[in-house]
Formats: structure tokens, sequence, C-alpha cells
């Protein structure tokens, strides 16, 4: 089966699964929707990065943020989040989808993704720099000085307050970031990083 063929059918699968469970109430469903193949990942690894060019978002922070989520798996979340990126079903009103179903296409999971995540980018202010010392962050394993751009994206996908908060507070370290939320922006970092570190890998082969 072809990693789109392996997609298509997760979609269907989840269609006819979610008609019988209780409304929002997806805890029977969550989990890997495909199985775990290399194949699948590399084909919507590279789909992500053509979304990301197209979307003007950094491709390998869009990855990163896929592996973050479910290791750019197809899959459902508790909430009913869908896809490789977790997107909330109520996106697709938001992005004027014909149906939530719609959130399964993995073009248009990174599309809305890559949009939510461009968002918190565009809300960033030099300032929330600061925040790399934030008591909570610091506490999930935060080690930088000074918190990144790509990261703070990353915070704001994860908890969509971030901006507000952050513009809000008169001290960066005080900010009461979920801890669930501070470790996900700490496993971004890493996987931005290690992404980074692959790309450049990756290079000098190609100029050897």
């Amino acid at each position: 089966m072809t990693p789109r063929a392996q997609v298509l059918a997760a979609a269907f699968a989840f269609v006819g699964r979610i008609a019988a469970a209780p409304q929002a109430d997806c805890s029977t469903l969550r989990g890997a929707q495909a199985p775990d193949d290399p194949r699948l990942r590399e084909w919507l690894r590279r789909l992500v990065h053509e979304v990301a060019r197209k979307e003007g978002v950094d491709p390998i922070a869009l990855e990163a943020l896929g592996m973050v989520e479910t290791e750019l798996r197809p899959m459902v979340g508790r909430a009913c989040e869908i896809g490789p990126f977790q997107v909330m079903p109520a996106w697709a009103e938001v992005f004027r989808l014909d149906s939530v179903a719609q959130l399964w296409d993995p073009r248009i999971n990174a599309i809305a993704a890559a949009r939510i995540y461009k968002a918190g980018w565009q809300r960033w202010d030099p300032r929330f720099a600061k925040a790399g010392r934030n008591r909570t962050l610091q506490a999930a394993g935060w080690r930088g000085r000074s918190l990144d751009r790509e990261t703070f994206a990353a915070l704001a996908y994860n908890w969509g307050r971030a901006p507000r908060q952050f513009a809000r507070a008169s001290d960066l370290r005080e900010v009461a970031i979920p801890a669930s939320s501070a470790s996900y922006a700490v496993r971004f970092s890493r996987a931005l990083r290690e992404g980074r570190q692959r790309a450049a890998t990756l290079a000098q082969r190609g100029r050897g």
C-alpha cells in the first residue's frame, strides 16, 4: 500500500468510527490510525517541507512541530485532534472546510498547522526572549538564556493563550505556562535542533 493510500484508509476508518462515538469524545479512538511505516513518515516529511515553503514557514520548524505532536503519524487525540499535527476539529470552520474529515487530508492538515504556527510567529515581540528564564520553562528542562522565536511560535501552537499572556506580563519569569506546554516547548526545541543538524549533515554529503 502506498503512503497516500495508507493515509486515505486511515481517514475513511476514522470517519466511520467517529460517527459511532459520543459527541466530542474520541477517547476510544485515540492513537495511531496507520502502521508505523518509515516510508509513510518520509512521504509526510517531504509533503510537510513542500507545504511549509508555500506557506512561508521554516520547513524544518514545521517538521519539528509534527515530530513533537505525533512523530509525523496519522493520529487521533483524546479531544479529537486530527492527523500528524493534531489539529483541533474547530479549525475546520475557521478554515472554511466543508467537513472536519477534510483535516485528515495530509496536505490540508499540514497547511492548517503551518498557518496556526505562523500566526504565533507573527505575534512575537523581541521582549519575549526573556521568557527563557521563565521558572516553569526551566523546570521543564529549558537551558537557554533566551527563548527563540521558533519555540515561542510552537508554544503558542500548543498553548493558544501564550501571546496574550506574554504581552500582558511585566515579568516573563513569572508567566504561568502550563507544565505540559513548557515540556512541549522543550521537546520542540530539541526536535528543531536535531532537524537542523540532520539537514546540515545531508548538505555536507551533497557537496562531498
